[in-house]
C-alpha cells in the first residue's frame, strides 16, 4: 500500500506539534496495531515514529517487522536480544536485562514517546 503521508516522524517535525485530537487518533491506531501484533503472538520490538507511515486516508500503518519476535514460550517468555533503536529503548534493554517482548513494545520508552513527541515542540 502506498503511503503518501510518509513517516509519522517527518510529519511531526513538519507540523512542529500536533493537536491533542490528532494525537489521540494516532495513539489509538498505534495501540490497536500493537494489540493486533500481540494477538498473533509476536512482539514488534522496534516501535518508533519512523516505523509508522501515514496512508492516503491519514491512517497509520505499522512497518518494519525485521526485529519482530515470536517467543517459543509465548508472549510472557523473557527475551534477551538487544535490538531496536537506542533512542526509544527501555532502560532494561540497554542494561542487558531480560525483558518480556510484548511489554517492551509497549513500554513507556516507546508507546508513550510517540504522543509526547506529537504534542510538544
Amino acid at each position: 500500500m502506498y503511503c503518501p503521508g510518509g513517516e509519522l516522524f517527518d510529519y511531526i517535525i513538519a507540523k512542529d506539534r500536533l493537536s491533542e485530537e490528532e494525537t489521540r487518533v494516532f495513539f489509538r491506531q498505534i495501540v490497536s496495531a500493537m494489540a493486533y501484533v500481540h494477538s498473533q503472538g509476536y512482539a514488534h520490538r522496534d516501535l518508533k515514529p519512523e516505523n509508522l507511515l501515514i496512508d492516503g486516508d491519514h491512517n497509520l500503518k505499522l512497518i518494519d517487522f525485521g526485529l519482530c519476535a515470536k517467543p517459543k514460550g509465548g508472549l510472557g517468555y523473557e527475551l534477551m536480544t538487544c535490538c531496536g533503536s537506542p533512542a526509544y529503548a527501555a532502560p532494561e534493554l540497554i542494561q542487558g536485562k531480560a525483558y518480556i517482548g510484548s511489554e517492551y513494545c509497549c513500554s513507556l520508552c516507546s508507546v508513550d514517546t510517540c504522543p509526547l513527541m506529537m504534542t510538544t515542540a
